[in-house]
């Protein structure tokens, strides 16, 4: 699994990218909610998944024949994914009592007391979190379909050989 997580040569088959995807699903899923109950220190924790998604997304995209670089296509999607989700179902998991919090938290800001400010930002992150959860598992569901159907190229590549063969080293 490290090798698959941390390494970012080689290819890996549909089946080992959807094992990684799972375990970088569940992860983020865990990440994005420690900062909730934890306390906002732990929201830098994110920055950690970003090189463990790039391994195995360009693994991927390897297996295909392509650049790895096509990661960062995948990155500006689940950005313009997230935006969108929010736009659509933020008022619905925000409701009335974010909206008086928001309201609240914006007039106390103006007035300078910060630290009222900062207790209601972290009330509106415990409000939002099911909204952040259920978009991270959306766009990686959606994103690794899409990387996931990619055809596995049947012959040994630059990347290296097809993975399975007799000439594998990572299998």
């Amino acid at each position: 699994m490290g090798n698959l997580l941390f390494n970012p040569q080689g290819r890996i088959l549909k089946n080992r990218f959807w094992q990684g995807l799972v375990v970088l699903t569940v992860a983020s899923v865990i990440i994005t909610a420690l900062p909730v109950y934890l306390g906002s220190m732990f929201g830098l924790l994110n920055l950690l998944m970003i090189f463990p998604y790039i391994c195995v997304y360009a693994k991927r995209f390897h297996d295909a024949g392509t650049t790895g670089w096509w990661v960062i296509a995948v990155w500006l999607a689940a950005v313009v994914l997230s935006f969108i989700e929010g736009l659509f179902f933020g008022p619905i998991f925000l409701g009335e009592e974010g909206r008086a919090i928001q309201a609240e938290a914006a007039e106390r800001l103006a007035q300078g007391e910060f630290d009222v400010f900062l207790q209601a930002q972290e009330r509106l992150a415990e409000i939002m979190l099911p909204l952040s959860i259920l978009t991270t598992v959306v766009n990686n569901a959606i994103l690794g379909f899409i990387v996931g159907s990619l055809a596995t190229e049947p012959r040994t590549n630059k990347h290296g050989p097809v993975p399975g063969s007799e000439y594998d080293d990572f299998s």
